[in-house]
């Protein structure tokens, strides 16, 4: 499901012509985002469509990215300000998390409430934030192990979660 949704994504973004809300014609240039946006996951809620993205071993991390027309995308919001307190993400004892830190983020909405799922394998945990306001946070942090790569959320019709 995934890799069609993928797929799905890259046939939107890569197209040349997107109808504005008037129903009118507005051409749209690739790249669409002049930026490294790996591993993206979107959702549309309402009329905005919000997008996470890999940020590897960087800081802030899993930027969140709100767009109406799937053209212009602006930065809103990150997950988290620091991944976990371990020497390899703190840079200390000679130890560095260089390509690793979280990957491929799943954002996903339900009942009002915003998810995004990440893994790390720096710290050998799966990661789930979520916040009410996704602009503003605050970002509630829960982590476990082990590390499940590629993981997304899927809300079940008795409102549980199962990974």
């Amino acid at each position: 499901m995934r890799n069609i949704f993928r797929h799905g994504l890259a046939i939107i973004i890569t197209a040349t012509t997107i109808l504005d809300v008037s129903g009118q014609a507005d051409r749209a240039h690739n790249p669409i985002i002049f930026a490294d946006v790996p591993d993206m996951s979107m959702i549309r809620v309402g009329d905005t469509y919000y997008m996470s993205s890999t940020t590897m071993h960087m800081v802030p991390g899993v930027p969140i990215m709100k767009s109406k027309d799937l053209v212009n995308w602006q930065i809103v919001s990150y997950a988290y300000d620091i991944l976990d307190d371990v020497d390899a993400l703190n840079l200390a004892n000679g130890k560095n998390s260089y390509g690793k830190g979280s990957w491929a983020s799943s954002i996903r909405w339900h009942n009002g409430q915003y998810y995004v799922s990440t893994f790390a394998q720096t710290t050998g945990k799966t990661y789930i934030y979520s916040t009410k306001d996704i602009e503003k946070g605050p970002w509630k942090k829960s982590s476990f192990s082990p590390s499940y790569h590629d993981n997304t959320l899927f809300f079940d019709d008795d409102g549980r979660f199962i990974l």
